[in-house]
């Protein structure tokens, strides 16, 4: 938890989903020749995004796995699409950047607001 920063929270939260979905993602992709497996997936934006309309507290708001049984199934019974799993994880890899850029550019600013300030 970094404090009673509103912006920092909640970059630290979605950060803390992108590396659930990343680890749901390399489940998914290990278990494609698992017969009957069914792939999951992380919930959290729109979780998120909803709080926030709605005026909640987002600080409540934590990643949710879902498990898809509703896909389409190879013979085997497993749905992993392992070209879709590897699109998906590359996007993923793209928002964890972005996430983790944004937060040390928050802090970036509040040092340089603390070191101006005491001059």
């Amino acid at each position: 938890m970094v404090g009673n920063d509103l912006t920092a929270r909640l970059l630290e939260r979605g950060i803390e989903a992108s590396g659930l979905r990343q680890r749901m993602q390399a489940h998914n992709i290990a278990n494609m020749n698992t017969p009957g497996f069914k792939r999951t997936r992380v919930e959290f934006e729109q979780h998120l995004a909803s709080a926030l309309a709605e005026g909640k507290d987002p600080d409540g708001v934590r990643p949710v796995v879902v498990t898809e049984e509703t896909t389409l199934v190879r013979p085997d019974g497993n749905n992993t699409d392992v070209e879709a799993e590897m699109a998906a994880l590359a996007e993923n890899q793209l928002w964890y950047a972005a996430l983790t850029r944004q937060l040390s550019d928050h802090f970036a600013r509040l040092r340089m607001v603390i070191h101006d300030g005491r001059r």
